[in-house]
């Protein structure tokens, strides 16, 4: 039921900016670039475990075995040894991503539409400042069909605590701005503590349209 909440919030919020941009002609820039080429590579169930049976494509470096040499990682961001303890990418796995406070991580660009609506990963809260809540904030960076950028975003979920842990699925907002079925647009997405430090691994999307 949350899950159906957070969604119909998303498409809400969403419907009201691609409305926006059919309401004026300056505001044409908001319908995104569709995309060139799009290889969702293999796709897996990682999250079947805990209750989640939905087909999922790994980020591009999203599992960071092997380094982060397509990431863009600054303020202390860095490949850390300890993998997430479910191993869901593999058995042999043994890294993850640190993102100490005040560092961010970016991913490479990915393709996402109508038929990827959500984000799903692996992350451990490190530590809070001063006992305040820590949190991951999560956006989502998309190209107009003007060539500007946009960060968008993406709808925060329930990340876990100080152990590993599935983040509960993430809606992410900008995935309905491509208005056809077949349409996909480039994006790419910052993750950024907030108040603590984390580490993140096994960054997933959902493509529901393989179901």
């Amino acid at each position: 039921m949350h899950l159906n909440l957070r969604r119909t919030a998303a498409a809400c919020f969403t419907a009201t900016i691609a409305a926006a941009a059919f309401a004026s002609p300056a505001n044409a820039g908001l319908l995104t670039q569709s995309a060139e080429s799009c290889d969702d590579g293999p796709i897996t169930q990682p999250f079947q475990r805990f209750g989640d049976g939905h087909n999922y494509k790994l980020l591009p470096g999203g599992s960071f075995e092997a380094g982060t040499p397509a990431w863009t990682l600054s303020g202390g961001a860095k490949l850390v040894s300890g993998n997430e303890t479910y191993k869901v990418g593999g058995s042999t796995h043994s890294r993850s991503l640190s993102l100490p406070g005040g560092s961010a991580a970016v991913s490479p660009f990915t393709c996402v539409g109508l038929g990827e609506p959500t984000l799903r990963l692996f992350a451990k809260r490190n530590s809070a400042l001063l006992g305040l809540v820590s949190t991951l904030n999560v956006q989502i960076q998309v190209k107009t069909s003007l060539g500007l950028s946009l960060w968008l975003p993406v709808l925060p979920g329930d990340l876990g605590g100080s152990s590993w842990h599935p983040t509960a699925q993430m809606p992410l907002i900008a995935n309905i701005l491509p208005l056809s079925h077949s349409d996909k647009t480039p994006v790419r997405f910052r993750f950024t503590p907030l108040l603590g430090s984390w580490q993140v691994d096994d960054v997933y999307v959902d493509p529901v349209r393989m179901r």
